[in-house]
């Protein structure tokens, strides 16, 4: 896993980001999904068939409303996966082989299995699994070009027998963060991390949008720290102490318009210096070919 992919798991593992994802790709930002009601549960699955393997989800939270339990599912994306609708059903079906697995050890230890049929699959029939919703967060620069469902990635000749029409389809749940300029269905601050991430491709586009934007002069540190990742500009987090400040409620905040404007001033400065050497390398190669010495020269 890449160090963008690493950064971006890390800041969408904080619950009000994540709730935040869900609802804003879901529910178009209203807030029906909580925070308090999610947990983190991310692990690794074992395939049983052929040779063992694991595949690990990226990020897991299951979200208990009541009686009712629901497993949300993020996977993270940096670079184009052209198998990711066969992916994200993958790791759909191991989710619900893990809970089948444990069904059936319950039903078992319970002597809950009474008729035939619910002893031959070890499941009753009155029991349910929770609800799988995977959704494949797409951050790369380039744009997508991947399959968009399971049927994308299948060939299905000239369908001269109609049989397409009877191919059953898994839904692929895709957001692309270079797709969108619109980023209002966020309130987190994963509106001010995606807006930024729109611009890696150009910095004076990038400092006129944080320029403009008040919401860019208060950023937390998970913020910085993963923009300075994904827009490639380490010094946004090393020398992220030169534009902080302390709120009213006594946290740090951190003026995102502050650096960009000490970044551009900086990378101004070098290209000033690099003009002044290309232009003195010029005048003594000139003068050089005078055959002026290298002792007037340096007088000079």
């Amino acid at each position: 896993m890449g160090k963008t992919d690493v950064a971006m798991r890390g800041y969408l593992s904080d619950r009000r980001r994540f709730a935040d994802f869900f609802n804003g790709v879901f529910f178009q930002g209203t807030s029906v999904i909580k925070a308090e009601d999610l947990q983190e549960a991310s692990e690794q699955y074992t395939t049983s068939k052929g040779q063992p393997r694991e595949r690990l989800r990226d990020l897991k939270m299951t979200l208990r409303t009541g009686e009712t339990l629901r497993i949300l599912s993020l996977e993270n994306q940096t670079h184009i996966d052209y198998t990711m609708p066969y992916r994200c059903m993958e790791y759909d079906t191991l989710e619900y082989g893990k809970q089948l697995q444990q069904l059936k050890r319950h039903n078992k230890e319970h002597k809950l299995l009474h008729s035939s049929a619910e002893k031959l699959c070890g499941v009753t029939a009155k029991d349910r699994l929770a609800p799988v919703y995977t959704v494949c967060l797409y951050h790369g620069e380039e744009l997508w070009d991947g399959p968009l469902s399971l049927r994308d990635m299948m060939n299905f000749g000239n369908d001269a027998d109609g049989m397409n029409r009877y191919f059953a389809d898994y839904p692929f749940r895709l957001f692309c963060v270079n797709e969108h300029t619109d980023f209002s269905m966020f309130h987190t601050e994963l509106r001010e991390a995606f807006t930024a991430m729109t611009y890696r491709q150009d910095k004076k586009m990038l400092y006129h949008t944080l320029a403009d934007n008040p919401a860019f002069k208060k950023l937390d540190a998970d913020t910085v720290r993963v923009l300075s990742v994904t827009l490639n500009m380490p010094k946004l987090w090393n020398e992220r102490d030169l534009f902080m400040h302390i709120n009213e409620e006594n946290e740090e905040e951190f003026d995102m318009c502050q650096a960009m404007r000490e970044l551009l001033a900086d990378a101004k400065a070098i290209g000033i210096n690099k003009g002044n050497e290309d232009k003195t390398r010029i005048v003594v190669t000139n003068m050089l070919k005078q055959s002026m010495s290298p002792e007037d020269i340096c007088a000079l």
